[in-house]
């Protein structure tokens, strides 16, 4: 369905009331973009995942959107009257506003051109489920159907690939496998293509959760499947229920957050086991590596993909 889009151009100093004038005149539901403090939001934790282009751009002037439906074009322009006669008002001439009809063109799906079947390793062919064809190509493999929804996970980036690679060397037959940030479920999936016994997985994010199982289901694979939501950093009941003794555990989140979550990882890991971070800029190595050492953790080896990592680890004691 089509919309009407009015922007509003203005300085930063006035977005707070500009924004007060618009909730004063009934207009309490708007979009602010301001890039100016993006690392400030996102916190050293997910700044690493901030794209390098997104980061040039944080001079850009800010500006503040409001969406009407197809049929609502004389509200839409009512803002920019009322935009207008309050700059002019107080005599301001560096604000601007424009109201625009945009057709939608299927957003929801849009994104599907970017994402095509590909293959990992030797024995993994990961795929859409709108993909109906098998290509020659992946003859002999274990297929991994995956749908990302809303849920961060398709196999494409360096990060999620590498620990792709990393299940097909690391796996056996029957292991526990506890995928720690499941995202789309694509790790725990693969895993279970590879001869993985019970698989756990957990994310903070309800909807990831939800998305996870709704693949599993697709490749036909829910049983000894585990989801669970919750933050392991603060929920001792999630702890309980995710259990240990897992014999490989994934971890591909950040490498903020894979630090602090060290202690539950090598209290999760049996003796032996394997533990796969990835999620790591190279230039945050030695800083992982260092934490998880004095956690416990034995360093083995590591892989590398564009500028992310792939840190593979042992738990001391076997």
């Amino acid at each position: 369905m089509d919309y009407w889009e009015c922007t509003i151009s203005l300085p930063r100093e006035k977005v707070d009331l500009v924004s007060t004038f618009l909730v004063t005149a009934g207009y309490d539901s708007f979009e602010i973009s301001d890039l100016s403090d993006l690392m400030e939001n996102a916190g050293i934790v997910f700044a690493d995942y901030i794209e390098d282009e997104l980061l040039a751009r944080r001079d850009e002037a800010p500006f503040i959107r409001l969406y009407f439906d197809a049929g609502e074009e004389d509200k839409a322009r009512g803002v920019r009257r009322f935009i207008l006669g309050v700059a002019k008002e107080l005599n301001w001439d560096d604000i601007s506003c424009r109201v625009t009809l945009v057709e939608n063109s299927d957003w929801d799906t849009r994104w599907k051109q970017f994402f095509h079947p590909f293959p990992v390793g030797e024995r993994l062919y990961v795929k859409p489920s709108w993909e109906e064809t098998v290509p020659p190509e992946a003859q002999g493999r274990a297929i991994v159907e995956i749908d990302p929804d809303a849920a961060f996970g398709t196999g494409t980036h360096a990060t999620t690939f590498l620990c792709l690679v990393r299940l097909e060397k690391d796996i056996s037959p029957g292991d526990r496998v506890l995928d720690m940030g499941c995202g789309s479920g694509i790790l725990g999936i693969a895993a279970k293509r590879l001869g993985a016994g019970e698989v756990v997985s957990v994310d903070i994010d309800e909807n990831a959760v939800r998305i996870a199982r709704e693949n599993f289901e697709k490749n036909h694979c829910p049983e000894n499947a585990v989801f669970l939501c919750g933050n392991v950093l603060e929920d001792k009941d999630i702890l309980d229920r995710m259990g240990g003794n897992f014999d490989l555990i994934c971890a591909n989140i950040v490498a903020g957050i894979i630090r602090e979550m060290a202690p539950v990882l090598y209290a999760a890991l049996r003796p032996g086991g394997r533990l796969l971070a990835s999620g790591i800029l190279s230039s945050r190595r030695e800083e992982v590596l260092q934490t998880l050492a004095d956690t416990g953790f034995q360093f083995l080896e590591e892989e590398q993909k564009d500028d992310w990592l792939c840190l593979v680890f042992t738990k001391k004691g076997a």
